[in-house]
């Protein structure tokens, strides 16, 4: 710190013995040090804006530069005399042409492709064992709670059991019809036909369900809802991987194990069905551990439903699905014919 001066930092006034100014009262050591920190600071603004403004006379002097020693505007006569030059039409590869392309080659092979790699698990013992436990018990037993649900019972599916109520519950019948009067709603408002249609459909099927069918009718239809409900639950899932491209299932890349988990669920179901036309011994019949009588064996022996029936109506489920599949396959490589052939259209929806 420099010498104390003669005089008051704060007044002025000359300067006395003691610690404290007779005429303003300050304590001349505080004083000081509150100037010099005053100082200091001064010093370092002024410090700054030399060097801004330092800078700024550099900026200046460079662009004045860069102006007086700017590129010449006219075209030399020796460069205006050249003859033009013809380049070649070049082909660019168009990303969302290629895209438009990829994604119509996968409308032809996925589906297939998925359908043949479950038939070929199912036929191998550890991948079907795999694929049961993982991937198909659990569209099993949302079969069994989405027809209880649509024939007014409650229902808690899990990974091996589903409990289901003994009495139908009227809750659960008023809160399937106001999800689905919503889904129908919300179509109509928004223009999504589809939307409409499903939820329409899917009405009427809770009408048959909840209306139609007493109750020991409703209670064999979610027992037949189990295998029934994986090829048709199946099948759904399969459906997504041909969602629009500003779709969240195909933007995030979910459409891929959809579609995985959905043939392995039907190819489960339905080859084993399809078998049973002419080997009765493919049906598990019998007690299962911890749960009582196979789907089969209830319907059977509880509802009286012959083996000949449950086998029909369960390739009846399966060949309607694989209709539903061949008919959208179909369309959909209807829509990307162009692609297809070449044309360079852009039809991939």
């Amino acid at each position: 710190m420099s010498p104390p001066s003669a005089a008051c930092p704060r007044c002025g006034t000359l300067r006395v013995e003691g610690p404290e100014c007779p005429a303003c009262g300050v304590i001349y050591l505080r004083a000081e040090v509150r100037a010099a920190a005053r100082q200091a600071e001064e010093r370092e603004l002024a410090t700054q804006d030399a060097a801004w403004r330092e800078a700024e006379d550099r900026r200046l002097a460079l662009r004045e530069a860069l102006e007086t020693h700017a590129a010449p505007t006219f075209v030399p006569p020796l460069v205006e005399a050249m003859p033009e030059r013809v380049t070649p039409d070049l082909a660019f590869d168009d990303s969302e042409a290629a895209d438009a392309t990829f994604e119509a080659k996968l409308r032809v092979c996925v589906l297939p492709a998925a359908l043949v790699l479950a038939w070929l698990a199912v036929h191998s013992p550890g991948f079907h064992a795999l694929s049961r436990i993982f991937l198909t018990m659990p569209v099993h037993e949302l079969g069994h709670a989405v027809s209880a649900w649509f024939c007014g019972f409650s229902a808690m599916p899990s990974l091996w059991i589903t409990p289901v109520s003994e009495e139908r519950s009227p809750f659960m019948v008023v809160l399937v019809a106001g999800l689905l009067g919503t889904l129908v709603y919300q179509g109509w408002k928004r223009r999504r036909w589809t939307w409409v249609g499903v939820g329409t459909v899917l009405l009427a099927v809770q009408a048959v369900g909840t209306l139609a069918l007493d109750l020991e009718q409703g209670q064999a239809m979610f027992t037949f809802g189990g295998d029934a409900g994986k090829m048709v639950l199946g099948a759904a899932l399969m459906t997504t991987f041909y969602v629009s491209p500003d779709h969240y299932l195909r933007r995030h890349a979910l459409r891929w194990g959809f579609v995985v988990i959905g043939a392995a669920a039907f190819m489960d179901g339905f080859e084993m069905w399809w078998a049973a036309r002419t080997d009765v011994d493919r049906i598990p019949f019998g007690l299962i551990e911890g749960v009582g009588l196979s789907d089969p064996s209830r319907l059977v022996e509880t509802y009286g439903w012959n083996v000949s029936r449950v086998i029909h109506r369960y390739v009846m489920v399966g060949v309607s699905c694989l209709v539903a599949l061949g008919a959208l396959y179909l369309g959909a490589l209807w829509r990307v014919r162009d692609v297809l052939r070449g044309s360079g259209g852009t039809g991939a929806a």
